[in-house]
């Protein structure tokens, strides 16, 4: 196993911690968390680009958002959870969750979009003090896979 590899399974093992003992977020053992994304995107639940009942109405494929927020690991204080479950309801996604550490929460529910997506962002990083100005170039249209 790669050094990357061990870090992503500590990272992950300290998270699944974290996220269990907060009294919003009350993370599972049964509910998968992936964090090889590093900080910025933390990924728990079911898989973004596979359920269909979550699926993303307009946007872009997970992994070409997940290629704008690889450059603000190291930036940020406090991990960015992207939390997917079909029984969160669609108004409010951004949470800001103080105990037992400060973590940014987005919950996705079935249909989310990208603008949804966009604006939790925009919360998480500006709490983070990061020019939010720069989710600016974030239009899905200009955006291509690699």
């Amino acid at each position: 196993m790669s050094s990357f590899d061990n870090w992503v399974k500590s990272y992950e093992i300290q998270l699944r911690d974290w996220l269990s003992k907060c009294p919003n977020c009350l993370l599972s053992p049964q509910v998968s968390l992936h964090a090889r994304r590093g900080t910025a995107m933390v990924q728990v639940g079911q898989s973004f680009e596979f359920d269909q009942r979550l699926g993303n109405r307009d946007n872009p494929p997970n992994r070409l958002v997940a290629n704008r927020l690889v450059p603000y690991n190291g930036k940020l204080k406090n991990p960015i959870i992207f939390w997917l479950n079909t029984l969160f309801p669609k108004d409010q996604v951004y949470q800001l969750h103080e105990k037992p550490v400060v973590h940014h929460v987005l919950r996705l529910g079935a249909g989310y979009t990208f603008a949804m997506v966009r604006e939790g962002l925009k919360a998480a990083l500006k709490a983070e003090k990061i020019d939010i100005d720069t989710l600016s170039d974030w239009d899905p249209k200009k955006w291509q896979e690699k």
